[in-house]
């Protein structure tokens, strides 16, 4: 039996052969347009962040934790001008949260983080996990 959702599913399907993977990745960033551009970078030890924050001006203040295999980031871009009417508003202003996936278990405690000019830098140790859990069926 057949559903809407089928229908949907191939119609999405055709839309990314058609368009291209690069239309949906744009068309989500511009969604996603106050939320920090972040890397993720591997080596063999570790996972480094890069996030960028301009503007922030306590760092203190950025909520950051690990869930899984993802750090979240909760925060806002501050605007200096509260009060002010608003003619052009193309910086970032408003509260966020950016989950930026690792790709690899991580402890939670960073070996290394700093906050330079408007760069937000996270290095993490690479934890080994067991994913050899094996389920038993009755």
């Amino acid at each position: 039996m057949s559903t809407n959702w089928d229908g949907m599913e191939r119609w999405y399907q055709l839309a990314r052969m058609f368009l291209g993977e690069e239309f949906f990745h744009d068309f989500i960033t511009a969604k996603n347009n106050n939320l920090p551009f972040a890397d993720v970078y591997h080596s063999k030890s570790e996972v480094i962040v890069v996030v960028d924050l301009p503007g922030i001006e306590d760092i203190g203040s950025l909520d950051a934790r690990i869930e899984g295999d993802n750090l979240v980031l909760k925060g806002s871009f501050p605007s200096p001008y509260q009060g002010y009417e608003s003619f052009l508003s193309e910086r970032k202003q408003s509260t966020f949260q950016k989950i930026i996936p690792l790709g690899a278990a991580v402890s939670n405690k960073q070996t290394f983080s700093r906050y330079r000019k408007g760069i937000l830098e996270i290095r993490f140790p690479k934890i080994k996990t067991n994913n050899k859990n094996k389920i038993v069926i009755k």
